[in-house]
């Protein structure tokens, strides 16, 4: 191979691995029934809706609707409203609609889901739960008052939990593929060298 088809070549994988992963993304509604609360992720962060419903996610597994239903294999792992139980700094931002906690979170956990509880005076719905891609540590929310709903959401958005279930995360497809051809194109690149010799 020519040093141009060689750089051909290392184009080629990088503009396969960058597009790879900007892939258009969609967004993943919690609650499809838009006469009612509503909230959003985009799905390059969230991989689905786990539940939403009415009252509230406080992280405790004998009263808590998620952990107590759906989410029965996910553990509290840190809380934003709760100092002493935020060990990954969940934190967010209502005027933005931005979310985020420490990366370390993955070194323990497999799965992971962001649950948010907004103030809505119980209107339906005031709590969703997402599942997250894995690795993701930061991203965007959006929350949608239902049209029937003549009121606005009583306090905004009240805290976000972040779920877990122990594990360790398996590295994703379009990562894996880059680097095997990387080393294959370092392969040909020094075989190239060797037959020159």
């Amino acid at each position: 191979m020519k040093n141009e088809q060689i750089v051909k070549l290392l184009g080629s994988l990088v503009a396969g691995l960058v597009f790879s992963t900007t892939a258009h993304s969609a967004m993943i509604s919690c609650n499809t029934d838009t006469t009612i609360n509503y909230m959003q992720m985009d799905d390059s962060q969230a991989s689905g809706c786990l539940a939403s419903g009415v009252g509230n996610i406080n992280g405790n597994p004998n009263n808590s609707p998620f952990i107590s239903g759906v989410g029965s294999d996910y553990e509290l792992a840190s809380k934003s409203d709760e100092p002493n139980s935020n060990s990954y700094n969940v934190s967010y931002s209502s005027a933005n609609g931005t979310w985020s906690f420490d990366s370390d979170f993955w070194d323990s956990y497999s799965d992971g889901a962001l649950g948010f509880k907004f103030g809505t005076g119980n209107t339906a719905d005031e709590w969703f739960v997402f599942s997250l891609e894995s690795l993701v540590n930061s991203g965007d929310w959006a929350f949608f008052s239902g049209s029937s709903y003549e009121k606005e959401t009583k306090g905004g958005l009240s805290h976000v939990n972040l779920y877990g279930k122990a594990g360790t995360v398996t590295v994703p497809e379009p990562g894996t593929l880059a680097l095997l051809g990387l080393g294959l194109c370092g392969l040909v690149a020094s075989r190239k060298k060797m037959l020159k010799k």
